[in-house]
């Protein structure tokens, strides 16, 4: 009996002191020697107050989530001359990276919130390997275009993009509208309901972009497959304010505009389900007239404003999923337009002068279904085609040699180019383990007209293998 009363008294003495000390203000002693019955709710009162000041939960008002995902996989890839093996590299199709998000309550109807979200962009990341550089060098934003790659040990790559700075305020009858760095309104791609983009994502650049085009003759050339695909270009991210509305009937229409002005764009989306049936589409269009600013031997401001070019974008997509029996077919088409001249936007790849309109389209279709009982598994196959990426109008474009990089032949004067896709794959979730994996295959040709000939090229194959882990 006398030993429970010293454990009793004991176990109290414990809270009051952790009181004290965590909360920096000691208890009045009126409180500390009652143990009437308000006493337990005046603790339990104190334990809420200090759990709502911890970081995980933010501050009284704001809570603070933090998310994210760990994504690696191993590239197997064959250019048609040579092949090789790189283990451990980040999958640009959807980076590395982590979120801390909040939200409070500003009256029954209004919340606000932000987003500030970091990822990987260097350092073993897929869209910057090649076949001279398996690290990934971290590139012009640190450092310089001759930044140095990361062939020793223990030399840690850069990690910090700001992916999303943001804040957001939204009212339940009125939408909600976004400040900061964010995805713009604009060009939609595929919606992906199955699952797959994990290893499978709609633009064909992000995993072997850099690897230079071989030639039949056994030559590198200047063309690289990121020049004639896509430029993953849709919906890109700036500074900007962007307006969602609220959700009417499954519909959702988004405005934004960003930079100086010069950046704006529309778009429309829907999400339903009806008679079995799981459908998503959208369609969007941007405008974009920025360009880089640091140009030499202009006056000032109304000279850029004489200067400004002009892209022209729009894409659409529809996916459609049949829930009983898994099947699915998921798409989009996209193209755009380029204003002509020597001015560049830098934007959708117009990085070349008197650059040829372009466009691309991707369909995927397959079965997704639990059938072991731990998650969805995703058997797809794949088909796309990129018209015009790399080529120009008039005498066309010129793709030089890269300094430095033996037996890499140029091609000059290149008015015509198609990438071919095509590509198998199988993704398994883990849901409880909030964990997709995946091996997928993909198979890459190249149709380049130079000079008013063809370039003859060889195939690239790519094989990738990993999981994207959230949290």
């Amino acid at each position: 009996m006398i030993g429970g009363l010293f454990k009793s008294a004991s176990r109290w003495a414990l809270v009051a002191a952790a009181g004290v000390i965590v909360g920096g203000v000691a208890m009045p002693s009126a409180k500390a020697a009652d143990l009437g019955g308000d006493c337990c709710a005046d603790l339990e009162e104190r334990v809420a107050e200090l759990e709502a000041t911890t970081a995980r939960k933010g501050n009284r008002k704001m809570s603070l989530t933090i998310t994210g995902q760990v994504h690696r996989m191993v590239l197997f890839w064959n250019d048609g001359k040579d092949s090789d093996v790189f283990y451990g590299i980040d999958n640009t199709n959807s980076s590395s990276r982590f979120s801390f998000t909040g939200a409070a309550k500003v009256t029954p109807n209004v919340s606000m919130g932000f987003d500030i979200t970091i990822e990987v962009e260097a350092g073993g990341t897929s869209s910057k390997l090649s076949q001279f550089d398996e690290d990934g060098k971290v590139g012009t934003q640190i450092n310089g275009a001759s930044a140095a790659s990361f062939n020793a040990s223990n030399v840690d790559a850069y990690f910090g993009d700001a992916r999303r700075v943001a804040w957001w305020i939204e009212d339940k009858n009125l939408g909600r509208l976004t400040v900061g760095r964010y995805e713009s309104a604009g060009a939609i791609t595929t919606i992906d309901l199955a699952g797959i983009s994990a290893g499978a994502s709609a633009s064909m650049i992000l995993v072997n972009g850099s690897f230079l085009i071989r030639d039949t003759a056994g030559n590198y050339t200047g063309v690289s497959w990121a020049a004639i695909g896509d430029p993953a270009a849709n919906q890109g991210r700036t500074e900007l304010i962007r307006y969602d509305s609220p959700t009417i009937a499954g519909f959702v229409a988004s405005a934004s505009i960003g930079e100086a002005g010069d950046y704006w764009g529309v778009m429309l989306r829907y999400a339903g389900e009806f008679s079995g049936f799981r459908v998503a589409a959208g369609i969007g269009y941007e405008n974009v007239t920025d360009r880089p600013t640091s140009v030499a031997g202009l006056a000032g401001p109304g000279d850029l404003d004489a200067l400004k070019p002009e892209v022209k974008a729009w894409g659409a997509g529809l996916s459609v999923l049949h829930v009983p029996s898994g099947l699915f077919a998921q798409g989009h088409y996209m193209a755009a337009e380029f204003s002509q001249g020597t001015s560049l936007s830098g934007y959708w790849g117009q990085n070349f002068a008197f650059k040829k309109d372009a466009n691309q389209w991707l369909i995927q279709a397959g079965i997704t279904k639990n059938w072991f009982g731990f998650g969805n598994t995703a058997l797809f196959g794949e088909y796309s085609k990129s018209n015009d990426w790399g080529a120009g109008n008039g005498l066309g474009r010129d793709f030089a040699a890269p300094v430095g990089v033996g037996n890499v032949v140029a091609v000059n004067d290149v008015t015509s180019t198609e990438l071919t896709v095509w590509g198998i794959g199988i993704t398994q979730n883990i849901d409880a383990a909030a964990t997709e994996l995946y091996l997928n295959y993909r198979h890459f040709s190249a149709d380049i007209t130079a000079g008013g000939a063809g370039v003859p090229t060889e195939d690239f194959d790519a094989v990738i293998g990993g999981a994207r882990v959230k949290f």
